[in-house]
C-alpha cells in the first residue's frame, strides 16, 4: 500500500513540470474542482503566467496547458548573479533591495552600494526610488543600513532631505536600535544645519533614557561633535538641566563615562563646566567605579584648565591609602603618578609613609604594599620612580620583610625590594 502511494506521488510531481514549482502535489484521486479551484485562486493571486495560447477549460488537469509559475522574488533574486552582473535591468533594483530585506543579503547590499559611486544620474535615481520606499526597514536592516548610509553620502541634497524625512518622528526607536544608530550618525553628518536641528531636538526629549543607553550613547557622542547653529539654547544646557545632580551615575555606567569623556575633549569651556565640577566634587566615587575610573584618569591627563588638574591631583593624594587599595581606583593612582612628575611623587611617599590606617600602628606604605590591588601601586613605584626615590621607599619597606613574606600579595614587593637594593648596592651594614 505504502508502494503505491508513493508512485502516485512520483506521478503528480512529474505532472507539475508544467506549473514550475513543487509547492503543492496533486494526487490523482483529488476532483478535478478542487484542483481547479486551487489553480483559480493562484491565478487572481499572480502565481502564474501565460506562455502560449489560452488552456482549455480543464487547464487544471491538462498537464499539457501552456502555462508557467511566475517565480517568486526570492527565487527570481537567486537566479540573478548580482555580483557578476553590469548593467541590471531596472525591475531587478527592487529585487535586490527586497534579497537584503528578506534574506540579510550582505552581497546585495555591498553591489547596490558599488553601482551607486559608478552609476549614471537615472540609474542613482532608480536605485534611491527602491531604498526610499523602503527605507525604515533598510536602516534598521544589518546589510541595508550600509546602503542607506552611502546614500547620505552620495546622494543629492534632494534625495538626503528626502531620507532625512522619512526619520522624522523615529528618531529615538533609530537611535536604540543596534543599525539605525549608525545611520542617525550618518545623517547628523550630510543634513542641512536645519533638518539637524530639529534631529537633534527630537532627541533631546528623551535625554535622561539615551544618554547611557547601549547605542544611544553613540549618537550622542556624535551630536557634541557638531556644532549647532540654529538653536537660541544650546544642545548641552538641555542636557545639564535633564541630567543636573545625576552627572556622577553616568560617568559610573559603562557607555556614560565615554560620552562625558566625550563631552570634555569636544565641548567649549562654558558648555562642560557644569559637568566637570560635579565629577570633581566626586571624585573618590567616581574613582572606585569601574567604568568612572577611566573619567577620573582623562581628567588628570587631559583637562584644559590648571586649576582642574590640580585639584584631581590633590584630591587623589588626600585620598591616596584608600584608592590605592582599591581595584579600580588603584589605576587612577598610578595614573596620577605617571602624569604628576617627581615633585608630586615626593608628596605621594611622603604622604604614604607617614600616614597610618586608624587600625593600624604601622605606616600606611606596608598596608598597600599587602595589599591585592595596593601591591601593584607600590611596584609602580619601585620600577618607575627616580632612584633616590625608589631606594627611599625600598628602605622603608625593608623594615617590615617579615611581615611582607607572611603575605601572599606582599611577597612580590619584597622580591622587589631586594632585588633593588641589590642592583643599587645598597646594604644595612652602618656607615662610619
Amino acid at each position: 500500500m505504502k508502494l503505491k502511494e508513493q508512485s502516485q506521488r512520483c506521478l503528480s510531481l512529474s505532472q507539475q513540470i508544467v506549473y514550475g514549482s513543487t509547492d503543492r502535489a496533486l494526487l490523482p484521486s483529488e476532483n478535478a474542482d478542487t484542483k481547479r479551484q486551487c489553480f483559480q485562486q493562484e491565478m487572481e493571486m499572480g502565481r502564474w503566467r501565460h506562455v502560449s495560447t489560452p488552456p482549455p477549460e480543464s487547464i487544471a488537469m491538462d498537464p499539457t496547458a501552456r502555462w508557467q509559475r511566475r517565480p517568486s522574488i526570492d527565487e527570481e533574486a537567486k537566479s540573478i548573479d548580482y555580483r557578476r552582473t553590469d548593467k541590471p535591468q531596472g525591475n531587478d533594483w527592487e529585487v535586490l533591495v527586497r534579497r537584503i530585506l528578506l534574506n540579510t543579503d550582505q552581497q546585495a547590499s555591498v553591489y547596490l552600494q558599488q553601482k551607486l559611486k559608478t552609476c549614471n544620474t537615472d540609474q542613482k535615481q532608480a536605485i534611491f526610488q527602491m531604498v526610499h520606499k523602503n527605507a525604515y526597514a533598510l536602516m534598521t536592516n544589518r546589510f541595508g543600513n550600509f546602503l542607506v548610509q552611502r546614500l547620505f553620502e552620495w546622494g543629492t541634497p534632494d534625495q538626503v532631505q528626502a531620507l532625512a524625512n522619512v526619520m522624522d518622528g523615529h528618531i529615538l526607536a533609530l537611535t536604540c536600535e543596534p543599525f539605525g544608530c549608525h545611520v542617525v550618525q550618518r545623517a547628523l553628518d550630510n543634513v542641512n544645519g536645519e533638518t539637524k536641528t530639529r534631529m537633534v531636538m527630537e532627541l533631546c526629549q528623551h535625554i535622561p533614557e539615551t544618554i547611557t543607553h547601549k547605542y544611544a550613547c553613540h549618537v550622542w557622542q556624535r551630536v557634541f561633535e557638531i556644532r549647532h547653529m540654529h538653536q537660541s539654547v544650546s544642545v548641552m544646557q538641555r542636557v545639564h538641566q535633564a541630567l543636573q545632580g545625576k552627572w556622577t551615575r553616568v560617568a559610573l555606567d559603562e557607555t556614560g563615562s565615554l560620552v562625558i569623556q566625550n563631552i570634555f575633549e569636544n565641548l567649549l569651556e562654558p558648555d562642560k563646566r557644569p559637568v566637570l565640577d560635579e565629577i570633581l566634587s566626586n571624585i573618590e566615587e567616581i574613582a572606585k567605579g569601574q567604568w568612572g575610573n577611566w573619567v577620573i584618569q582623562h581628567i588628570l591627563e587631559q583637562a584644559e584648565q590648571k586649576q582642574d588638574r590640580e585639584r584631581a591631583f590633590d584630591m587623589v593624594l588626600l585620598c591616596g591609602i584608600q584608592l590605592s587599595m582599591d581595584q579600580y581606583a588603584s589605576k587612577v593612582v598610578e595614573k596620577a603618578l605617571s602624569n604628576g612628575g617627581p615633585c608630586y611623587m615626593e608628596r605621594f611617599i611622603h604622604h604614604i609613609s607617614t600616614e597610618s590606617r586608624s587600625y593600624r600602628p604601622r605606616i600606611a606604605l606596608i598596608d598597600i604594599a599587602s595589599d591585592q590591588y595596593g601591591n601593584y601601586v607600590v611596584q609602580w613605584i619601585i620600577n618607575n620612580a627616580a632612584d633616590h626615590h625608589k631606594i627611599s621607599v625600598c628602605r622603608l619597606i625593608k623594615r617590615h620583610m617579615v611581615s611582607l613574606r607572611g603575605s601572599k600579595y606582599g611577597q612580590r614587593v619584597a622580591f622587589l625590594v631586594e632585588k633593588t637594593l641589590k642592583h643599587h648596592d645598597v646594604t644595612t651594614y652602618p656607615r662610619h
